[in-house]
C-alpha cells in the first residue's frame, strides 16, 4: 500500500479491508503493528518516499477502521497519536485523505467518551488562531458540532470566544481560507467548516459576504471561492438568498467563472437553479449587469445563467430588464481583450434576450424595440444622428452581421405585434393598440421622419419611389373609413398595404410586384359584387406565400383569418388546386431525377463523384447546396482525372519503344491525321466532363426546387389549419378532406414536415368541441361521404385509411349530436323516413362491400374493429349486413371474417344486438352445415363459428337476456360434429359442441 501508483493503492486497501472482514482470527494489533513498522518513513528517505509512507500508513488504518476492526479504544487512542502529526504535517500533498481517515476514526467514538480524545490532543487544539491552520480550524469545527459543551472552555481562552464561529471570528477565519487551493475537488476540512458556519445560529450574512469571498492577488484560491460559493448557495435559505446575493459577492464569483477549468463548471448549474428562486427584482438585475459586464469574453457559463435569469422573470419586471440590455446593446462595456467580432456577438446575444423577454411583455413594451429594431435595421445610425434626441447611437458603430441579426429580429418582434390581443375583448382582430390601429401603421407613420431626414441616410433609398407615394395615398384612404364602419376586408387590405411598404425597406422590387397585385385586388373589391375578388384575393395570399419573405407569410397568414369565414368553395378549391399542382411539379421532378439516374447507370464512365451526387440528391436541406461545395467538387475531380493521366502517361512512356527498337517512319500526312484524332479525342473528353458538370448542376437545382415546394406545401397548409380553426368542421373543412387524405396518401409525402402539419391537422380537427361541429350531413352524404369512402378503398396507405374512417366517424358524431327539424310527419311518407342509426349505417355499407366481394381488397377488419367499438349504433345493423355476407356465395376467408366481427361485437354486450340471435344462430348452422360438407373440413373454421355461438349465450347470460329457441338446422350440425371423421382428429371438437349445445338448449 506504499506504491506510488495511485490505483495499486486503493486495490490493495480494498483487498485488505475484505480479508479483515471475512477472517476475524487475524489481530487487529499485530496488523497495526506491522503496518506501522513497515510503513512510516525511518532514516533519511526523500520526501517522495515519506509521501507514500504517509499514503501505505493511512490506507492500512482505513482498512482497519472500515472493516470494523477498530473498534478497541486504546487502539483508536493509539491510531489518532499516530495521525494527528502527519495531519498537521505541512507541504503533505495527502493531508486531505488523512483527515478524511481521521474524522471516520472519531466518528466511531461515542459521544460521552469524546472528552478523552479531547485531552489526547489537547495541546494541539491550544494553538488558537495565532497557528491556526486549515486542519486546526476544521478539527475544532468537528468538535464544536460534535459536543460544544466539552470545547466551549476552550474555545473562549484560546480561540477568544465560546463558540468557534461567531461573526467576530470571520475576519480571522477569512485568512484561513484565503490560503486554500482547492484544484478538481472541494477540500473536506472546507466542507466541515462550511457546514458548521451555515448551520450557525449567529450566521451573519453580511459579514460573510463581507470576509469570505475575496480572492488572493495571485489567484490561487479563486476556485476555492468558487467551491464555497457552490456550497452554500444551495444550502441558503430562499428567504435569505436575495441578502446573501450581493454585487460584491457577484463579482468574486463571476470574475473567476469566465476563466475557470471545466471541473469548476458545476458552479453555473448551482446558480442557475437558485436564480429562479430569488424573488428580488433589485438582486436579479445586479447578476444580469454583473453577467452582462463580463459577457464580450464569451463565457458560456455566463451564457447559462442569464438565460436562466431572464426565462424567470416577471412580467412587471421586463422593462428593467429589457432597459439594462438596451444600454449594454448600444454601449458594451470596455472588457480587455474584446475584438469586433465579439462585440457582435454580444450585441446578437442581447438581442436575442430582449427578444426573449419580450415574449411576457405588454404590446406597447414590443412595440418600442420593434421601432428600435427597425430603425438599425434599416438605417445607418452613425455619430452625426446623435442631433436627434430619439435616436442613440451605438458605440462603435454596428457591425453588418448585427444589422442582419438586427432585421431577423425585427421580424420576430413584427409577428408578436401581429398576434397580440387588442384591449377592446369585442374585436376579433389582433396586431390592434388602444386607438383602434394597426401597431404596422404606427410604426410605418414613426419612419416618415426618418425618411426625409438627410442626417439619417437609409440602406435601401425610397424616397423617389413613385409606388411609395400611391402605397401612402391608398393607406389614407383605407385611414379615412370610420373603424366601425370597416369590413373584415377592408381591415385585410390596410393590413396587406401596410406591410408592403415595410417590404420596401428591404426588398424593394418584390414590394412593387406584391403592391401592384393588392392594389388590383383592392379595386375589385372597391366594385362590391361585379366581380368574385374573394377568389382573387385567395389567389393573391397564395401567390404572396410564394416568396421567401418570412413577415410576407406570417402577414399572409394574419389576412387570411380576417376573411376565411365568409369564403366559398370556389375560394377554398383555390387552395386546394395549390397544393395538387405543387404535387404533380414535385413528382415531375421526382420522375425527371429517377430518369437521369438510370442513363447514369447505363454509362460505363461512372466513378466516385456520382455517388456523391446522389448523396447531395438524397439531402433536402437547402444548407447543403452551396457554390463552395461545387468548386471543391470539381477541384477533387480535376485531380483524379490529373492523376489518372499521369499513371496512363507514365504506362505509355514505358511502353514505348527506343530509337534504336522503333523503326517505324510515319508520314506527314499520317502524324496530321493522328493530331486531328487526338484533337477530336481532347473535345469529346472535355465535352463528356462538361456534361457531367451540367448533370451535377442539374441535380442541385432539382433539390433546390423541392425543397422550396415542400416549403410552399407547409406555407399553403398554413392557410388549411388557420381555415379548420375558423370555421370548425364545416361544410368547407369536408369538401377539402379528400384533397388531404390524398396528400397523406402521396409517396412524395410519405414523412417530412409536410406529412407532419397535415397530420397536425386532422388531429385539431378530430379534437374539436361540439360546438365547432357545424356540417351539414345531408349536403356531405351526397358528394364528400362517396369521395371519401371511394378513397379509403382505392388507397394502400394505411395511415390514410385511418384517418378516412376518422373522417368518417366525425361525420357520424357530429349527424348525432345535431337535433332532428321538427317537422310535420304525414302517413303516406312515415314507411320512407329513415333513421340517424341507419343513415350512419349506410355511411360504412360501401367500406363493408368491398371487403367482403372484392378478393383484392386493401382494407382490414381492424378499421371496422375501430368503427365498432367508437360507434355503437352501427351494431345492430352491422350485424344483419355481415349475416348477409355470411350466407351469400363470397369465400370462405371472407365468411371467417364475418365471424372475426360478429365475435367482437357481442363483445359488447349490447341488447340491441342480441335481438338477433336467431338469424345468428340459423346463419350459424347453414355455415356449419357448410363446412361440414367440405371434403377436407377446417378444424379451426368449425371451432370459431361453434364459439361464437357459445360468445351469443354467455353475452346473453350476463345481460338476462333470452335467447330464441335453437333452430334445427344449427341443432342437426352441433350434433353431427362429435360423429364426424374431424372429431377423431380433434376430440376438443366434439366436447366443444357438445357443451355449445347443452348451453344453448338450456
Amino acid at each position: 500500500m506504499s506504491s506510488n501508483r495511485k490505483n495499486a493503492r486503493q486495490g490493495f486497501a480494498v483487498a485488505l479491508t475484505e480479508m479483515l472482514s471475512q477472517f476475524p482470527d487475524i489481530d487487529s494489533l499485530e496488523v497495526y503493528e506491522f503496518c506501522k513498522a513497515n510503513n512510516l518513513p525511518s532514516g533519511h528517505v526523500s520526501q517522495k518516499e515519506v509521501r507514500d509512507l504517509y499514503a501505505g500508513f493511512t490506507f492500512c488504518v482505513s482498512a482497519l477502521q472500515r472493516s470494523g476492526r477498530l473498534s478497541d479504544r486504546d487502539l483508536q487512542h493509539q491510531v489518532l497519536k499516530e495521525l494527528l502529526p502527519i495531519l498537521l504535517r505541512k507541504k503533505l500533498t495527502i493531508r486531505d485523505a488523512v483527515f478524511k481517515v481521521f474524522i471516520d476514526i472519531v466518528d466511531q467514538i461515542e459521544t460521552t467518551e469524546l472528552k478523552s480524545v479531547i485531552e489526547l490532543f489537547s495541546d494541539t487544539l491550544k494553538v488558537g488562531w495565532t497557528a491556526c491552520t486549515l486542519e486546526h480550524l476544521a478539527l475544532m469545527a468537528y468538535l464544536e458540532k460534535r459536543d460544544a459543551a466539552c470545547v466551549s472552555k476552550l474555545l473562549k481562552n484560546h480561540w477568544g470566544y465560546s463558540h468557534l464561529i461567531h461573526p467576530q471570528n470571520y475576519d480571522k477565519m477569512a485568512v484561513i481560507l484565503k490560503t486554500v487551493a482547492c484544484e478538481e475537488y472541494i477540500k473536506p476540512q472546507l466542507v466541515i467548516i462550511l457546514d458548521n458556519l451555515l448551520s450557525s445560529k449567529s450566521f451573519n450574512i453580511k459579514k460573510v459576504n463581507k470576509h469570505f469571498f475575496k480572492i488572493d492577488p495571485s489567484g490561487e484560491n479563486k476556485n476555492t471561492v468558487i467551491y464555497m460559493l457552490s456550497h452554500m448557495i444551495p444550502v441558503i435559505a430562499e428567504d435569505k438568498l436575495d441578502a446573501f446575493v450581493t454585487k460584491n459577492m457577484l463579482n468574486f464569483l463571476l470574475k473567476p467563472l469566465v476563466s475557470s477549468p471545466e471541473s469548476v463548471q458545476s458552479m453555473t448549474s448551482v446558480l442557475c437553479s437558485r436564480v429562479r428562486i430569488i424573488k428580488s427584482c433589485d438582486i436579479k438585475l445586479t447578476i444580469a449587469k454583473s453577467c452582462l459586464s463580463l459577457l464580450p469574453l464569451r463565457a458560456s457559463c455566463l451564457h447559462k445563467v442569464l438565460e436562466t435569469l431572464f426565462s424567470s422573470i416577471n412580467r412587471e419586471d421586463t422593462e428593467k430588464f429589457t432597459s439594462i440590455l438596451e444600454t449594454s446593446f448600444l454601449a458594451p462595456i470596455d472588457v480587455e481583450n474584446t475584438t469586433t467580432k465579439m462585440i457582435s456577438e454580444f450585441r446578437n446575444d442581447c438581442l436575442s434576450w430582449i427578444f426573449q423577454v419580450l415574449r411576457s411583455s405588454d404590446a406597447k413594451t414590443v412595440f418600442h424595440y420593434t421601432k428600435l429594431l427597425f430603425i438599425y435595421a434599416f438605417f445607418s445610425v452613425k455619430a452625426e444622428c446623435s442631433s436627434m434626441p430619439s435616436i442613440k447611437v451605438p458605440i462603435p458603430e454596428i457591425s453588418q452581421v448585427t444589422i442582419d441579426f438586427c432585421k431577423t429580429k425585427f421580424n420576430s418582434c413584427l409577428k408578436i405585434l401581429s398576434t397580440s390581443q387588442s384591449a377592446d375583448k369585442a374585436t376579433k382582430r389582433k396586431g390592434v393598440a388602444d386607438d383602434g390601429r394597426y401597431w404596422v401603421y404606427h410604426l410605418l407613420s414613426s419612419s416618415l421622419s426618418l425618411v426625409t431626414n438627410e442626417k439619417f441616410p437609409m440602406i435601401n433609398d425610397i424616397t423617389d419611389h413613385e409606388e411609395w407615394q400611391i402605397l401612402w395615398s391608398v393607406i389614407d384612404e383605407v385611414e379615412a373609413k370610420a373603424p366601425e364602419s370597416r369590413s373584415d376586408e377592408d381591415w385585410a387590405f390596410e393590413l396587406l398595404f401596410l406591410h408592403a411598404g415595410i417590404l420596401f425597406f428591404e426588398e424593394q422590387d418584390q414590394a412593387r410586384v406584391i403592391l401592384k397585385d393588392v392594389n388590383l385586388c383592392y379595386e375589385k373589391h372597391k366594385k362590391g359584387n361585379k366581380e368574385n375578388w374573394k377568389s382573387v384575393f385567395v389567389d393573391l395570399l397564395i401567390s404572396i406565400l410564394s416568396y421567401e419573405s418570412l413577415m410576407l407569410r406570417n402577414i399572409a397568414c394574419g389576412c387570411f383569418k380576417l376573411v376565411c369565414a365568409d369564403l366559398d368553395n370556389e375560394s377554398v378549391q383555390l387552395i386546394m388546386d395549390a397544393i395538387v399542382s405543387s404535387e404533380n411539379e414535385d413528382e415531375e421532378t421526382s420522375d425527371k431525377e429517377s430518369d437521369e439516374d438510370e442513363n447514369e447507370d447505363d454509362d460505363d464512365d461512372g466513378d466516385d463523384d456520382d455517388d456523391d451526387t446522389n448523396e447531395d440528391e438524397d439531402n433536402l436541406e437547402i444548407e447543403s447546396i452551396d457554390e463552395e461545395d461545387d468548386e471543391t467538387d470539381e477541384g477533387e475531380d480535376e485531380d483524379e482525372e490529373t492523376d489518372d493521366e499521369d499513371v496512363s502517361m507514365e504506362n505509355v512512356v514505358e511502353n514505348m519503344p527506343s530509337e534504336e527498337e522503333s523503326d517505324v517512319n510515319l508520314s506527314d500526312a499520317e502524324e496530321e491525321e493522328l493530331v486531328k484524332e487526338d484533337k477530336a479525342l481532347g473535345a469529346a473528353m472535355k465535352g463528356l466532363l462538361d456534361m457531367k458538370v451540367e448533370r451535377k448542376k442539374e441535380r442541385k437545382s432539382n433539390t433546390l426546387k423541392k425543397v422550396k415546394l415542400v416549403h410552399f406545401k407547409v406555407k399553403i397548409l398554413d392557410l388549411i389549419e388557420i381555415l379548420v380553426e375558423e370555421v370548425g368542421f364545416s361544410s368547407i373543412t369536408v369538401n377539402i378532406l379528400p384533397g388531404l387524405l390524398n396528400l397523406v396518401a402521396s409517396p412524395q409525402v410519405s414523412c417530412g414536415p409536410v406529412y407532419d402539419r397535415v397530420l397536425g391537422i386532422f388531429k385539431n380537427m378530430f379534437s374539436m368541441k361540439s360546438d365547432k361541429l357545424t356540417v351539414k350531413f345531408n349536403e356531405a352524404q351526397k358528394i364528400d361521404v362517396p369521395a371519401i369512402q371511394k378513397f379509403a378503398i382505392k388507397t394502400s396507405n394505411k395511415k390514410a385509411q385511418q384517418l378516412a374512417v376518422q373522417s368518417l366517424l366525425m361525420l357520424c358524431k357530429t349527424h348525432l349530436n345535431n337535433p332532428e327539424p321538427k317537422k310535420k310527419k304525414r302517413k303516406s311518407n312515415l314507411s320512407k323516413e329513415i333513421s340517424k342509426d341507419q343513415e350512419v349505417c349506410d355511411v360504412f355499407a360501401g367500406l363493408l362491400e368491398d371487403f367482403f366481394t372484392n378478393k383484392s381488397t386493401k382494407l382490414d377488419k381492424s378499421l371496422f374493429y375501430q368503427i365498432i367499438e367508437r360507434m355503437p349504433v352501427v351494431r345492430q345493423g352491422f350485424v344483419k349486413d355481415l349475416l348477409k355476407y355470411t350466407n351469400q356465395d363470397i369465400s370462405l376467408f371472407a365468411k371467417m371474417q364475418s365471424i372475426s366481427l360478429l365475435n367482437r361485437i357481442l363483445s359488447f354486450g349490447d341488447e340491441s344486438v342480441l335481438k338477433c340471435n336467431e338469424e345468428i344462430l340459423d346463419s350459424m348452422g347453414d355455415l356449419l352445415t357448410v363446412l361440414g360438407n367440405n371434403d377436407n373440413p377446417s378444424p379451426h373454421h368449425i371451432r370459431e363459428v361453434v364459439k361464437l355461438c357459445q360468445k351469443l349465450h354467455s353475452t346473453a347470460a350476463k345481460c338476462t337476456f333470452s335467447l330464441s329457441k335453437v333452430p334445427e338446422g344449427l341443432k342437426a350440425a352441433l350434433e353431427s360434429i362429435p360423429v364426424s371423421q374431424i372429431a377423431l382428429k380433434f376430440p376438443d371438437l366434439a366436447s366443444l359442441s357438445t357443451k355449445t349445445l347443452k348451453c344453448l338448449d338450456s
